[in-house]
Formats: C-alpha cells, sequence, structure tokens
C-alpha cells in the first residue's frame, strides 16, 4: 500500500470529482480543510463529528468557526453536535464565546443544555438560563432545573418565574421549601406590582397571616390595590387586609378600589339597618331601608 505520495494533489482531485469526504481526508493544511469542510451537510454526521478528533484543539477551533461563518443556517446543528462531543478537550468557555461572537444563543443553549445538570459551574447555569431565554425557550424545562438545582440564592428562579409568568408556581416551590423569605425579595427587588399574586399564593398553602402582614408593609404603597383586593376577595379573606387598606386611608389616597374594597368588607359584618362605621380619617355611611327591595346605597365621605 502507498504511504508516501502527492496529498494535496489526490485530495484537488477528489474535490474536483465532488467526493469531498476523500479530499478532506487527504487535506492536511488547515487553509484546505476549512475551504472543505463548510460543506458540512455533504458528509455524514457520525464521520464528520469523529473526524474532529484528529485535529487539534487550535484546528478544531478554526474549523467550526469557519463554518459558522460560511453558513450557520447550514451548519448550526452539526457544530453543536461537535461542540457537544469535545467539550471537556475545547473547553466550555470558548465554546460559549464562540456561539455568541456569532449571536447564535440558540447554539448555547443547545450546546449547554446537553450537559448543564451535570455542571456545577455558576456560569454554565448563567449562560444557558441567559441563552434559554433570549430565545424564549424557558418554559418548565428551565424553571424545573433551577428548582432541582436547589440553589442558595433563589434570585435565578425569581427571575424566570416572573418574566415567563410562573408566580403561582415560584410561591409555592419557595412555601414547600422553607424559603418564604425570599417572596420579600421578590416583591422588593424584582417586581412589587407582582405582590397581589403572591399574596393569593401564599393565601392558597396557607401561609401564616403575620408573614402576608409583613410583606404587605414591605412593599408600602406600590402595589395594585384592585389586583391585591380581587386575589384576597376570591378566598374570602378580605379581612386580612383591612389594616393595609386604613392605612392608605390615612395616607390620603384617592383609590377608588380602596374604598370600595373596605366598603365590601363592612357590608359583611353590618346589619341591613342604617349604620354608622368609622375607620381613621373616613366616615363610611352605609343606608339601607329595612325591607325595601331595593339594594343599600353605600356613600364615603372624607372627613376633613
Amino acid at each position: 500500500m502507498f504511504t508516501h505520495y502527492n496529498r494535496p494533489r489526490i485530495a484537488n482531485l477528489c474535490k474536483k470529482a465532488g467526493l469531498m469526504q476523500r479530499a478532506l481526508e487527504q487535506y492536511e493544511d488547515l487553509a484546505d480543510i476549512k475551504h472543505v469542510i463548510v460543506h458540512a451537510t455533504t458528509f455524514p454526521v457520525e464521520w464528520l463529528t469523529n473526524y474532529f478528533s484528529c485535529l487539534t484543539t487550535e484546528q478544531s477551533m478554526a474549523c467550526l468557526q469557519e463554518m459558522l461563518r460560511v453558513n450557520i443556517r447550514q451548519n448550526l446543528q452539526v457544530v453543536i453536535q461537535i461542540a457537544t462531543k469535545y467539550s471537556d478537550i475545547l473547553g466550555p468557555v470558548k465554546l460559549i464565546e464562540m456561539f455568541e461572537s456569532y449571536k447564535t444563543f440558540e447554539g448555547v443553549y443547545y450546546y449547554l443544555g446537553s450537559f448543564v445538570n451535570l455542571s456545577t459551574d455558576p456560569e454554565v447555569h448563567f449562560n444557558y438560563i441567559q441563552a434559554a431565554t433570549r430565545t424564549g425557550q424557558i418554559h418548565e424545562k428551565v424553571k424545573n432545573f433551577l428548582k432541582e438545582a436547589k440553589l442558595r440564592d433563589q434570585l435565578p428562579l425569581i427571575i424566570v418565574c416572573d418574566r415567563f409568568d410562573f408566580v403561582h408556581d415560584l410561591v409555592l416551590y419557595l412555601y414547600q421549601n422553607n424559603l418564604t423569605n425570599f417572596t420579600e425579595v421578590y416583591v422588593q427587588r424584582v417586581n412589587s406590582i407582582r405582590t397581589p399574586r403572591v399574596v393569593g399564593g401564599l393565601l392558597d398553602v396557607d401561609c401564616d397571616e403575620n408573614t402576608i402582614k409583613a410583606l404587605l408593609r414591605l412593599c408600602h404603597w406600590q402595589l395594585p390595590v384592585a389586583e391585591l383586593v380581587h386575589e384576597v376577595e376570591q378566598r374570602n379573606r378580605l379581612k386580612l387586609i383591612l389594616p393595609w387598606l386604613e392605612a392608605r386611608v390615612q395616607a390620603e389616597s384617592q383609590d377608588a378600589a380602596l374604598y370600595n374594597a373596605i366598603a365590601t368588607s363592612l357590608l359583611a359584618v353590618l346589619s341591613r339597618k342604617s349604620a354608622f362605621y368609622i375607620v381613621p380619617a373616613t366616615l363610611l355611611l352605609f343606608t339601607s331601608a329595612i325591607d325595601s327591595p331595593s339594594p343599600p346605597v353605600v356613600g364615603c365621605t372624607q372627613l376633613s
């Protein structure tokens, strides 16, 4: 068998004949290899993946970059497969940088997704979450991954659940794992507008009322009253937030939902006879005629 022959000449002849695999087997110069390897779809995927075991680390990275540069749409999937197989050799940092340099967060997502569950590297976790967010892949899979990771800091999970509306699942998870202190982190540092839904979730798991009241105090007035009232009212727990509502009345809030909520609560405990109920700085007058077929008329008068 011949072992010494003009490999570049034979390779060029193979290339001209359309025998790309044979040509690639003969080429030794990196420029020639890159010129052929970009036609990735002409090679069997398994063969091409194994071919990279014959290249040095530098040659492999150069070829992968060239494949993405020439035709990222056509070559992305095979590049991901090769990156996954040789990840330990090429290094996650270099591979992530390569995908990001070509603005293919889809590549980062699927590449890291192949081993993120086994990795203890926080940078790998962060880049996976970031790529998943940017590609719209942040569904149940990523949320569940963050739960299973048992992170000390639940902020990544909080951000994901807030961004993709998994609020109720988040509250349930935090409560069941004795992490309710992170509900405070959520409403204080991430999104106070979600507080009503957090309160609703805590009520669903029968959380201690003092915890919920403390949470409301942390938010001050930066939350939608109407939504908060809706969340507690549909669970028949409107009385729970009365102190918070009355504090807002004292602060001279002009939110109509606030006064409607107080009126609704008081109507539940007052008789159908005319009555006055005074709360700080507010006089609520309830007038209804005994045996009158018409519904009671509720009026709110602000005391000076």
